[in-house]
């Protein structure tokens, strides 16, 4: 090891800091010489329930021997907000500034995972336990059109669950991107002067890797309908109670948003009184009960221009029409992918729409367009890819080879080199959280920009040779059962 590893900028950290989740959690850090490079070393930290966000950063920083001064003047993060994050005052900072950490730290693999994931923890915790929570309603983006059928159809619906005793329940469902909240938000502020008993917007997580507990929303809910934190019961029953009781009397309306599953949003609904409640989620929670659903799909064409020229605003004027239609189709009708390439050109009024369509005409790299700022589509398709088990996984992304727009269940078992039974499972799952669309006879088919997202994952988990593999399998396949049609 070097008497000073650190002195310049870029020999500032270990080249490898790994975390080994065997280790016990009352291990000491641990030194060992574990670099590529003579002269460097790797950090071993344990894992341990008890560790925080904070207390593995401190550790991180301790192991690049730096003070919390110089760590500040390299990540652009400042000093004083380094010191609360290590003392526990800030426990979930930012993405972008445990991005900026990670860079600075040189982390890697599972270190920066770790320490993502820690942050991200430490925001939803203090999303459900920070002492003033009102659910508001979200600002109602203007620019948005479109979905007039779908909106009618949720504004009758809920407008209807005024009448005492009526229970109404609405779900809104359809795979990530497709606008379902948006449509929620829309609704909830046409209908706010309709219920004088307050309009209640909830974020459940239902994708997250930890959706919020019942019993936690519950408590939000109470205290935005005024009970005081002492006098919420401890126990998730007693609180569902005391919320039931509560919207009797009132007129009010609960939107819970992103819901993971039945279990999770049945103790959240109204009773039998005039509070009606608006669900959105990308499962099918057919678990549900007494329910009224609508599904949510692409756009029409027409739907998806104007959507484009509504978020484009004054400049739509002067781009040519036909550009804007080529952009439209694209994006496969997929709202949040309309928003991503119309937030682009607003942002860059120098940007010619022709051009920025002829980039998406790509197919290899038409993915890596849609990102505007922290908007990408990407991240829609990667937290219900999350979702999935291992074998359905598999199948998805091994799908993105097979030609054609549709498949059945016994060509996903070849694809994904899995029993018949173990294919239909997984097709079921990929439907249920919107990967695949339901098509005629038993037959899937993707979103094309789904596809592509499935083939990003294929490159990126499996190596060359088993792709190729998989290729010439599917190949194989599909041309002795072509063989077997022939009469």
């Amino acid at each position: 090891m070097t008497a000073d590893p650190f002195g310049t900028r870029d020999r500032h950290y270990p080249e490898r800091v790994r975390v080994l989740r065997s280790v016990p959690a009352r291990a000491l850090v641990t030194l060992a010489i574990a670099s590529a490079r003579p002269g460097s070393f790797c950090i071993v930290f344990p894992i341990a329930n008890h560790l925080g966000f904070g207390a593995v950063l401190r550790g991180h920083r301790r192991a690049a021997r730096l003070t919390l001064e110089q760590l500040a003047e390299v990540s652009g993060v400042s000093a004083r907000t380094l010191s609360d994050m290590e003392r526990g005052r800030s426990q979930g900072p930012q993405h972008r500034t445990v991005t900026a950490l990670a860079d600075a730290l040189a982390l890697d693999g599972e270190a920066r995972q770790q320490l993502v994931e820690l942050a991200r923890d430490g925001r939803l915790r203090d999303h459900w336990t920070r002492p003033a929570a009102r659910c508001e309603l979200p600002r109602l983006v203007d620019d948005f059109t479109g979905r007039a059928a779908e909106l009618a159809w949720v504004i009758e619906l809920l407008h209807a669950g005024r009448a005492p005793g009526a229970g109404v329940t609405g779900l809104v469902t359809g795979s990530g991107g497709m606008g379902k909240t948006t449509l929620a938000i829309r609704a909830a502020h046409a209908l706010r002067p309709d219920f004088p008993g307050g309009v209640f917007f909830l974020d459940l997580f239902g994708m997250s890797p930890r959706p919020a507990a019942a019993a936690d929303a519950l408590r939000l809910l109470l205290r935005a309908l005024g009970v005081a934190d002492k006098q919420i019961p401890a126990d998730a029953r007693e609180r569902a109670s005391v919320y039931r009781s509560l919207l009797r009397d009132r007129q009010a309306l609960v939107i819970l948003d992103n819901a993971g599953s039945e279990e999770q949003v049945r103790p959240l609904l109204p009773g039998d009184g005039a509070s009606p409640a608006l669900i959105t989620a990308r499962r099918p929670l057919a678990g549900l009960e007494g329910v009224r659903r609508l599904v949510l799909g692409p756009l029409s064409p027409p739907e998806a221009t104007e959507l484009l020229t509504g978020i484009l605003g004054p400049r739509a004027a002067r781009d040519e029409e036909p550009a804007l239609g080529q952009l439209a189709g694209l994006c496969e009708g997929m709202p949040l992918a309309l928003r991503i390439i119309g937030n682009r050109l607003v942002s860059r009024p120098g940007w010619d729409p022709a051009a920025l369509a002829a980039r998406l005409a790509d197919e290899e790299h038409r993915l890596d367009q849609f990102k505007a700022g922290d908007l990408k589509i990407a991240t829609a398709f990667a937290l219900s890819y999350e979702q999935l088990a291992d074998a359905a996984r598999r199948v998805f992304r091994r799908l993105a080879v097979v030609p054609g727009r549709d498949f059945d269940a016994a060509l996903a078992a070849v694809a994904g080199q899995v029993p018949a039974e173990v294919a239909w499972d997984a097709l079921d799952e990929l439907v249920d959280l919107g990967l695949l669309h339901d098509g005629a006879a038993g037959r899937c088919q993707f979103h094309d920009l789904v596809r592509l997202f499935a083939r990003t994952r294929l490159e990126a988990e499996e190596s060359a040779a088993e792709r190729e593999a998989l290729t010439a399998r599917v190949t194989s396949w599909l041309a002795q059962q072509q063989m077997l049609a022939v009469p």
